[in-house]
């Protein structure tokens, strides 16, 4: 019986942080690292099959998935540079450590610049941005030859260091979790752990 008074008495009701804090992150950076890699994964997705099938369907959705992504990007940017970043699980190498939240903040803040840098070159290239049910983002300036060139240059470029640092960060979780067996995956999941 008193083990299980113990056992009730020891429960500690679940408290949502708002804010990340050295010792973990907050529901809300945890619930945006998910909806964002949902995005981009979706966004991913959706333009490998547009190569295999070419649908203005898929356009669209890459559109609806993009402007979902700005916003919350900006914000998560934000937090990201205002908080303070957990500190790591275990010991790990103090190069890997500044190596993985140099990538973390690159991603972040590729995350505002990419869908600014698509809106600016379908923009000047007179393109509309098409949305699910006859929706169109308004374009950002008129119609500009030079301009659209150099915009969809600059996206490719930060697309391609985009990808390189999205595989960077993806080995160091799978790493983490894998390799070092520690509890990283974990803490992004919502699970406290101990460091």
């Amino acid at each position: 019986m008193s083990h299980v008074q113990q056992d009730v008495t020891s429960a500690q009701p679940i408290r949502f942080k708002f804010k990340d804090n050295g010792l973990g992150f907050s529901a809300i950076t945890i619930a945006l690292h998910w909806m964002i890699a949902l995005l981009v994964l979706s966004i991913i997705a959706s333009k490998i099959v547009g190569l295999v099938e070419p649908a203005s369907e898929s356009a669209r959705f890459v559109n609806l998935c993009g402007t979902l992504l700005f916003p919350l990007s900006v914000y998560r940017f934000w937090a990201r540079i205002t908080s303070w970043h957990p500190l790591p699980v275990g010991t790990p190498n103090p190069v890997e450590v500044i190596a993985s939240r140099s990538v973390a903040v690159a991603l972040a803040l590729a995350m505002v610049l990419l869908p600014i840098a698509a809106w600016l070159g379908k923009s000047s290239a007179g393109v509309p941005i098409e949305l699910p049910g006859g929706f169109t983002v308004p374009p950002l300036m008129s119609p500009h030859a030079a301009a659209a060139h150099i915009f969809s240059v600059l996206f490719d470029i930060g697309a391609g260091a985009f990808m390189c640092g999205l595989v960077l960060h993806m080995f160091g979780a799978f790493k983490n979790h894998f390799v070092l067996k520690n509890d990283s995956l974990k803490r992004m999941l919502g699970k406290h752990v101990e460091l």
